[in-house]
């Protein structure tokens, strides 16, 4: 796939991706674009708050002219418009006393708790003696257009995952295409609900996480990472490479972990054409046996009749890359698979002993 074919697939299906507001159809309160979640433990210590400050401030450096509203605070909600005194105030507000208290907030491209903005900036992260007795999780997002990977765009995005995760050192997490939503999620899940059976590549990426997920990754998206001491239980990176013996599919290590690369485009995952992308699919079956082996329910259950996620059907989401059970081993495909270090070195002997061979062959002008 290239840059073409995804926007064109990407925008065949735009409709179906935006969600607009009853009484406002030029407010979405539902839409896909481009989602990276991030789930760090001991995020109430003042080294790990520093660091989701500097996402954030980074996040700031590169999109910050595109917000324009948000609020800090968990039980006190604090909004205010976005400007360069509120993104220090917020800096600081996140690395206040993290034992105590928790750090919530959220900044926006969109003004408003009801609609959703293109970008957004959001940070959950509980008081170290609530982590301590219940063992939650921080959660850390960021919103982006596809738009964003235009041209040059995709290697920033790229960059700016590495960036992201170095900064953050995430137990795991995950970024590609993901349906982002508004403050106000709740009144939407069953809309979720239906986006995520039609659309496999699209992620489902709430605003909290869950005890359980400090056990295994919950999400497997276009990029999947992990910490080192996880990855260091699939073997040496030899071992991934033989696995992952698929040159689309790029194997980023970084100082905290590994990043995983589905691709050098998301798939959205059509049900109904292309339900298990192939290069999810070669990335699922290596990391599943670091996956939770029980996400919990990922909605809060039907309220009026509607169908939304529970803990069953949530289970099934996260295993619908997995093939079916007596499927045979995919085999690496020829025309992408790596080539060693052994047959690289062959490579250039042999590319050294053919130029040799040209430079000993007189041109025409000297035999004449």
């Amino acid at each position: 796939m290239n840059e073409e074919q995804f926007f064109k697939d990407f925008n065949a299906h735009r409709w179906d991706f935006t969600i607009v507001d009853e009484e406002d159809e030029e407010q979405p309160v539902l839409q896909v674009g481009l989602v990276a979640t991030f789930y760090l433990v001991d995020a109430y210590l003042p080294v790990r708050r520093k660091h989701i400050a500097e996402a954030f401030e980074l996040y700031c450096e590169h999109f910050g002219e595109k917000l324009v509203w948000g609020y800090t605070g968990g039980e006190k909600m604090i909004e205010r418009n976005f400007s360069p005194q509120a993104m220090q105030d917020c800096i600081s507000y996140i690395q206040s006393d993290g034992l105590v208290e928790s750090a919530a907030l959220m900044w926006s491209s969109n003004k408003s708790f009801q609609n959703v903005g293109t970008y957004m900036f959001d940070a959950y992260s509980p008081a170290g003696w609530y982590e301590k007795v219940h063992s939650s999780i921080t959660t850390v997002r960021l919103y982006l257009p596809t738009d964003e990977l235009k041209g040059a765009g995709k290697k920033k995005f790229d960059n700016l995952i590495i960036k992201m995760c170095t900064i953050l050192r995430p137990l795991h997490g995950a970024a590609g295409l993901g349906i982002q939503h508004s403050y106000e999620w709740e009144n939407y899940q069953h809309i979720e609900y239906e986006l995520v059976q039609e659309y496999r590549g699209v992620d489902l990426c709430i605003p909290s996480g869950n005890k359980k997920w400090r056990t295994g990754y919950s999400n497997l998206n276009w990029y999947t990472y992990l910490a080192h001491h996880w990855v260091s239980k699939l073997g040496k990176t030899e071992d991934l490479l033989e696995q992952l013996n698929d040159v689309r599919i790029g194997i980023l290590p970084y100082e905290w972990g590994t990043i995983f690369r589905a691709g050098d485009w998301p798939a959205l995952g059509k049900a109904n054409v292309d339900p298990r992308p192939e290069l999810y699919v070669m990335v699922n079956e290596v990391l599943k046996p670091l996956r939770v082996s029980n996400i919990g329910s990922l909605h809060y259950g039907s309220i009026a009749g509607e169908v939304r996620l529970n803990e069953r059907t949530s289970n099934q989401w996260l295993r619908r890359f997995d093939l079916p059970k007596d499927t045979p081993k995919q085999q690496p495909s020829p025309l992408y698979r790596r080539i060693s270090a052994t047959e690289q070195q062959q490579l250039n002997a042999s590319r050294k002993m053919f130029d040799d061979l040209l430079n000993q062959v007189p041109d025409d002008k000297s035999k004449m």
